[in-house]
């Protein structure tokens, strides 16, 4: 028979409700806490059963939970380990196929690009040839059409020629009589030919004659010659005495010159001075100018304040003579006055 339960749903559902009333978590531990007896897998079938959530952070303080913890924390860090090893390793084989194939794509990209230029290069060529071919066509056409025209004008040159041979026999038998006068001609010229050369062979001997008197006259001017080469070494002589008077004289003049140079130098710092004199001159000239500026313009003030003054003068002149005129009526008139006072008098 089986053994009967120590704990009951109604037992657990109570120990639940107490632990709610006391704001405790609800848990297997705690359960078993209040209940003193049962397994807790058996609690948590109840709890599970009666719908109840279970809070496993107050069970820190459970003995037989802290001794699990302290059993299986190094499995589990050694289960973590070895999880993060083969994850790396995994990992690592990932990475190392990844290169390889990013090698391999690289690779087939190269290969694909060489095929491409490859490709590219037999396109080209391709439209090579056919731009050839077309132009071998249009070559050939026009070497059928250049062919057709040989051959009408070599047709045309071969009936020029059978003209030309007929011209030719005419010309032929034209110049075997030109050849026959040719003949006669030459013997005509060689008879001519044996005259000219008697002539020839006294004109020789004439010209050997000459040429005797002009041997004669070549020593007759070789002894001049030997003279004048007498004369031409005392003339040398002359020369290279002129030469040292020449040396004499171009000394003096290289004296010269250094003395015309210090005469140069001279008159250079002389002309300097008199820069510096005419500067000075155009700058007095300039102060000069500038004071006769002012002087003129202080004379044409003065002569315009004489011809005010004049004007003035001319005024008080007027002014002047007409109270002379005014004196003189009134004295006038103080003289009738008196003589009229005069002859009133008793």
């Amino acid at each position: 028979m089986p053994r009967p339960a120590k704990i009951t749903e109604s037992a657990v559902e109570s120990a639940v409700a107490e632990l709610k009333s006391t704001h405790t978590p609800v848990n297997p531990y705690q359960v078993r806490k209040i209940l003193g007896e049962g397994s807790i897998a058996k609690i948590g079938y109840f709890l599970k059963a009666l719908g109840h959530t279970t809070d496993y952070s107050a069970e820190k303080d459970d003995p037989l939970t802290l001794k699990l913890v302290n059993m299986l924390r190094p499995v589990a860090l050694e289960l973590d380990e070895q999880s993060k090893e083969r994850i790396r390793q995994a990992t690592q084989q990932l990475n190392t196929e990844l290169e390889e194939k990013a090698t391999l794509v690289s690779s087939l990209e190269r290969q694909l690009g060489d095929k491409q230029s490859v490709i590219d290069e037999f396109e080209a060529k391709l439209e090579k040839a056919i731009a050839e071919r077309d132009l071998s066509r249009d070559k050939s056409q026009k070497l059928e059409v250049e062919l057709a025209r040989l051959e009408e004008k070599v047709i045309q040159q071969a009936e020029q020629l059978e003209a030309a041979k007929s011209v030719i026999q005419q010309k032929e038998s034209e110049t075997a009589e030109a050849r026959n006068e040719m003949r006669i001609i030459i013997k005509d010229n060689n008879i001519a030919r044996q005259a000219m050369q008697e002539n020839h062979e006294a004109e020789i001997k004439i010209y050997k004659e000459e040429l005797d008197k002009r041997s004669e006259d070549y020593s007759a001017l070789s002894a001049e010659l030997e003279a004048a080469r007498s004369s031409s070494e005392s003339l040398q002589e002359k020369i290279r005495q002129q030469g040292i008077e020449k040396e004499i004289a171009n000394s003096e003049v290289k004296s010269l010159k250094s003395d015309v140079v210090n005469r140069e130098q001279q008159i250079a710092s002389l002309r300097e001075q008199v820069k510096k004199v005419e500067q000075r001159l155009s700058k007095e000239r300039h102060s000069h100018q500038l004071e006769k500026q002012e002087s003129q313009q202080e004379l044409s003030a003065i002569k315009a304040r004489n011809v005010s003054l004049s004007n003035d003068n001319t005024r008080l002149e007027n002014d002047c003579a007409f109270l002379r005129s005014l004196i003189q009526k009134f004295q006038i008139s103080s003289d009738q006055t008196e003589d009229t006072s005069e002859d009133r008098r008793p």
